[in-house]
């Protein structure tokens, strides 16, 4: 097949947004090389984010810039829907995958869409005012637009059916991989002690992982955190790896604030972004890892922590009953509820168990989910696009 996969904006700066591009790009390139037909992929990119997929740049895979080069809502939207039309036209591809969201809608060749979140139905006020705006104008017709839907899990895909009132037929569950190899090998000693040090990790610790946005609830398991130091007598930090974006830097102060107040500086530490060559080893030698999210659509940081081998307790909201197997590899709970939060992280750390099982059954689940099966049911939904028409 001839693609083109179209992402534009400053997909750099959107931790969601490279990951889920850098590793599918990855795993393609992985599965190309085996083959004696080869894909021809053209990568539409905004200008200056060439430098993300370059390790993959080959003869069969290359980028096409599309101007202009702005990471604001409205010029993303000029280019995806304006400029983006134009550069498709004069392009190979027999199909358009767009993997964030919202397609060209003038697009000249069949497309595919990728609803990775429908976060600004359920939280607005998670997302500015502009882009939630340009977000909820432009999901129904690129969904309507497209000839197939792909989302991450049955529940995004509940999502699109009721909210924007598309047949089910059309969408395709294609759960994301995970970079299993990434958090199961090459741990050296000293690379740890260099993160502990970094950090200020001196006790055993939780470990959170994820942006720090309001409904994602880290204020709740900074008084989770409190309440395990100071009424259950657990000599423990709390490790928070992740920071504000957008309107959530407000949200970032006052959970400074509240540390404070709490008196717990030295015990709930921030860390700000943490590449995963670092980030592995805050999951692997955590006793446990904390997700009270009141919205996923998949849950990435889940799967990073099994594959670690480290137990989990999340939520029990949206996709989390799903990935989880309705609990069977994580203790669920409600991620509003402080006292059930630290209930669940006192088991998991004090029951050897509890812990242990969890971390067995995370280690199975972890264990049916990759990029290359992730890359190959996409490309299974994009060949047929070619030949089918809409629904």
């Amino acid at each position: 097949m001839n693609i083109a996969i179209v992402s534009l904006g400053s997909v750099s700066e959107d931790t969601g947004g490279r990951n889920y591009l850098v590793n599918f790009t990855k795993a393609l390139a992985r599965l190309n090389n085996t083959l004696e037909e080869k894909h021809r992929i053209d990568f539409f990119l905004s200008p200056r984010q060439q430098h993300i997929l370059a390790p993959f740049l080959t003869k069969q895979f290359r980028v096409v810039e599309v101007p202009p080069a702005s990471s604001s809502s409205a010029m993303k939207v000029v280019s995806e829907q304006l400029i983006a039309p134009f550069s498709l036209a004069q392009s190979r591809a027999d199909v358009v995958y767009f993997p964030g969201n919202f397609v060209s809608l003038f697009s000249p060749k069949p497309t595919v869409v990728a609803i990775r979140s429908m976060l600004y139905y359920h939280h607005p006020e998670a997302v500015d005012s502009t882009r939630r705006t340009v977000r909820k104008l432009l999901t129904p017709p690129s969904a309507k637009r497209s000839r197939a839907i792909i989302t991450p899990s049955q529940d995004i895909k509940n999502d699109v059916v009721n909210f924007v009132g598309i047949d089910e037929r059309k969408i395709h569950v294609v759960n994301h991989g995970v970079d299993t190899e990434m958090f199961q090998k090459n741990y050296i000693e000293s690379e740890r002690d260099a993160v502990f040090r970094k950090f200020g990790i001196t006790r055993k610790f939780i470990v959170y992982a994820s942006a720090l946005w309001g409904y994602k609830n880290q204020d709740k398991l900074i008084l989770a955190t409190e309440k395990l130091i100071r009424e259950r007598g657990l000599d423990i930090q709390v490790v928070i790896a992740g920071k504000g974006i957008g309107v959530q830097n407000a949200y970032e102060s006052k959970l400074h604030r509240l540390v404070a107040e709490k008196k717990l500086n030295e015990r709930v530490l921030f860390t700000g972004f943490v590449p995963h060559e670092e980030l592995k080893y805050l999951y692997k030698y955590a006793e446990v890892f904390a997700y009270p999210s009141g919205y996923e659509s998949f849950g990435n940081p889940l799967f990073e922590a099994w594959a670690a081998g480290v137990p989990v307790v999340c939520a029990n909201v949206h996709s989390f009953p799903e990935m989880t197997e309705n609990g069977k590899c994580a203790f669920m709970v409600n991620p509003l509820d402080i006292d059930a939060l630290t209930d669940a992280l006192h088991k998991v750390i004090v029951d050897r168990h509890i812990r242990q099982s969890l971390i067995d059954a995370g280690a199975a689940r972890v264990a049916s989910f990759s990029w290359d099966k992730a890359v190959r049911e996409t490309l299974a939904v994009l060949q047929s696009v070619i030949e089918k028409p809409n629904y």
